[in-house]
């Protein structure tokens, strides 16, 4: 039995009799998250850093945007909220929001989904991954890679070995490396498959519709589920086009799951608001699918907060059509800082940056990027920026720096 006696130092807490009782010396030291761990330096060095980390769409003087849509909702809402149910939420969230999020990306066609609300889309990613590997036999998920830094450690949590496939094939964006994997499996095992759709976190670079189409068609009939990562509705272009993708695989009769956020698209990072949701055939899968997620996220969380759900469904109750102008704007920015950085770099950063959303991979060796550190700019050591966070009267100061350390 371990026992300990009380601070000489404070007189309050308990220290232990010998530094081997206590079990916390046992814990592995842990890798600090890696996008964290540099905005954090970038924050600390004040107002006259660069910070190209966390993907946070920024205004001019460096505060996060707000959507003006979804401004009127807040203050919408702001009144009720002394009145508001406090008690538990439902576990699969608030039906309002729920359709809402449904509508968005299945539209009004006659799909069956199951649905739940999640803390944001890194929730709806772990939610579904556990719902994945009770759909697959084999345990194993194709990842392809470079990937969102939170892709791998939540399908390892979920118990899958992870197979990386390089995403990209001579500086674009490529399903070949896949499919030829893919087709080299002896096993009749089902597996598991997780792809983005739009706005490539963190290449920026897509697949074409020609080359999301083929892959489409080469998974059609295989033993396979699909999780779509479904992060930046509207931040490639309009939100009906960008959900053309994900029909490309129902239309194929492919198993899916996706994974929605609000992050981005309702500027709502802080709020925490996704859904996670499995398209099914009828109505009697969706009860059994949505208890299913239930039971997954009672044993996490029970059930995802609710004010984020309720802004979303204000905003496409009430002002959708404001919404989609915000996120016009939204592109218009990105692409204009996108276009700046491409005709102020050399040669070899053109490709790089000729994707869509907040993010781009910059050939810089992990040298040249702690040299733009000690010019007070902060990327990831990948090279990877976050178009959308830089001020534009700032991007001329950017390249500037860059062109000088390579």
């Amino acid at each position: 039995m371990v026992t300990g006696t009380l601070c000489p130092g404070c007189g309050k807490c308990y220290i232990f009799r010998q530094m081997s009782d206590n079990p916390f010396i046992r814990l592995p030291v842990p890798k600090p998250d890696p996008i964290f761990a540099i905005s954090a330096e970038a924050l600390k060095a004040g107002q006259d850093a660069i910070n190209g980390t966390i993907g946070v769409f920024m205004d001019e003087n460096g505060e996060t945007v707000l959507f003006p849509s979804v401004k009127k909702a807040i203050a919408e809402i702001a009144p009720t909220l002394p009145d508001m149910r406090y008690s538990y939420p439902p576990l699969l969230g608030l039906p309002e929001f729920r359709s809402a999020v449904e509508k968005l990306i299945f539209s009004d066609s006659e799909i069956h989904a199951a649905s739940i609300a999640t803390t944001a889309g890194t929730g709806a990613l772990a939610v579904n991954l556990r719902l994945l590997k009770m759909l697959t036999d084999s345990g194993e998920i194709y990842l392809q890679s470079p990937a969102w830094a939170n892709h791998p450690p939540p399908s390892s949590d979920a118990g899958f070995k992870i197979i990386e496939i390089p995403y990209l094939a001579d500086g674009k964006a490529s399903a070949g490396p896949l499919v030829e994997e893919i087709k080299k499996r002896k096993s009749r095992n089902s597996f598991a498959v997780l792809l983005q759709v739009g706005c490539h976190n963190p290449t920026g670079l897509d697949l074409s519709t020609e080359g999301w189409r083929q892959l489409a068609d080469f998974l059609a009939g295989k033993p396979c589920t699909v999780l779509l990562d479904f992060a930046y509705q509207g931040f490639k272009d309009e939100p009906e086009k960008d959900r053309e993708y994900i029909k490309t695989y129902l239309s194929k009769g492919i198993p899916t799951l996706i994974s929605w956020s609000a992050s981005k698209n309702h500027s709502i990072y802080s709020l925490r608001t996704g859904l996670a949701c499995a398209v099914v055939t009828d109505d009697r899968m969706k009860e059994t699918v949505e208890g299913i997620y239930s039971m997954i996220t009672r044993r996490i969380h029970s059930a995802a907060a609710t004010l984020g759900q309720k802004v979303v469904a204000v905003v496409q109750e009430k002002y959708p059509s404001e919404w989609r102008a915000d996120l016009k704007n939204a592109r218009k920015i990105m692409h204009e800082k996108r276009s700046m950085m491409h005709d102020l770099l050399p040669d070899n950063f053109k490709s790089p940056l000729e994707g869509f959303g907040m993010f781009a991979m910059l050939p810089l060796s992990e040298s040249q990027v702690a040299g733009l550190k000690k010019q007070n700019v902060f990327l990831t050591l990948d090279g990877r920026i976050n178009i959308a966070g830089i001020p534009m009267k700032r991007i001329e100061e950017l390249c500037e720096k860059i062109r000088k350390i390579i």
